[in-house]
């Protein structure tokens, strides 16, 4: 899909953008973001096989539940060092409601991450970025949308990846996105991944012609699309139930079967560890193939569990580690 970045050093995943808590009707209340839950799974995976880590730069309060996410990415290792606090805005707070299987939302407006300041630690930070993960509604406010554009152009060795992630408020209809927003970051993307709902709305929202035909063949002309519009190098969309469908620069077009899963799925989550599979394959000069199975069996893992962030399988973990390994021999 890309080439591979040298490994002689640590590579340093990023996910920018929205740090929350996810509450369900039930009263349970999850640790959540799009940006997090990606930086979580990088990390298990960089760090269990010793080639890196995932950091998260986002903006909590100092209130009770950013305590908590604070505490949680401690007890996983990792920094919080890019976390600003702020003591005028809540913690971010998603109330999650699941209708005929699939997730609904409600974002709370006027949160911490709202408001991420830029500075030198992420200037820093973005110079030695690897690979970053950033989406749509962290851009939603002014102040973090142009914190995160400026580390996109401070990181200009990063592979990129924008999680299109299109929200809308269940109960009040406000939308996380606007048709600059999608522009900007499909303009300044290397791969642009989406479902297949979001990839027919983003093609309506920039005003290119296409009819929503969610067959293969229909998929495949909305990407080809993307790929004539904007200089990224991959498009991805993933399909649920259905797997994951990948057409890059190249011509290359492969279709991955999903993981099957034993239990009932629980959705919420399992797109953004199919993002962090599909950035470390990416990273590593994997081929397409590879990547995807290893961002399926990411996303199956998690969707087999109602948190966003659970402990990746140790099946995962060696089917990465073992194509580590073989990769490293390929290219003594």
């Amino acid at each position: 899909m890309c080439g591979p970045l040298p490994t002689a050093k640590p590579l340093t995943f990023v996910g920018i953008g929205e740090v929350l808590f996810d509450v369900f009707e039930d009263g349970t209340e999850t640790l959540g973001g799009a940006p997090l839950n990606f930086a979580v799974h990088v990390h298990q995976l960089a760090t269990q096989l010793g080639v890196g880590y995932g950091i998260i730069a986002s903006r909590v309060n100092s209130d009770p539940r950013g305590n908590k996410i604070i505490d949680s990415l401690r007890r996983r290792k990792m920094s919080t060092h890019y976390i600003g606090q702020d003591s005028n805005h809540p913690t971010g707070l998603v109330s999650v409601f699941i209708r005929n299987g699939e997730p609904g939302y409600q974002i709370e407006a006027n949160a911490a991450w709202d408001y991420m300041t830029d500075g030198p630690e992420l200037k820093e930070l973005a110079s030695r970025c690897s690979a970053m993960c950033f989406g749509s509604l962290a851009q939603r406010c002014e102040v973090s949308r142009n914190t995160i554009r400026n580390f996109l152009e401070n990181a200009p060795r990063a592979i990129r990846l924008y999680d299109v992630n299109l929200r809308q408020n269940t109960l009040t209809g406000e939308t996380g996105y606007s048709p600059e927003i999608v522009d900007y970051s499909c303009q300044t993307a290397t791969i642009i991944k989406a479902n297949q709902s979001e990839l027919f709305t983003i093609i309506k929202l920039l005003g290119i012609a296409c009819s929503a035909d969610h067959t293969p063949d229909g998929i495949q002309r909305g990407m080809e699309l993307l790929l004539t519009r904007f200089p990224v190098q991959a498009v991805v969309v993933t399909r649920g139930s259905e797997g994951t469908i990948v057409l890059n620069r190249d011509g290359e077009f492969d279709v991955t079967a999903p993981i099957p899963i034993e239990r009932k799925p629980h959705p919420v989550g399992a797109g953004d560890a199919c993002s962090a599979g599909i950035l470390f394959g990416v990273t590593l000069g994997w081929n397409i193939q590879t990547t995807m199975e290893l961002a399926n069996r990411m996303g199956a893992d998690v969707a087999a569990y109602p948190s966003a962030t659970p402990p990746l399988s140790t099946d995962t973990l060696d089917f990465a580690r073992e194509h580590l390994q073989q990769r490293v021999l390929d290219n003594p």
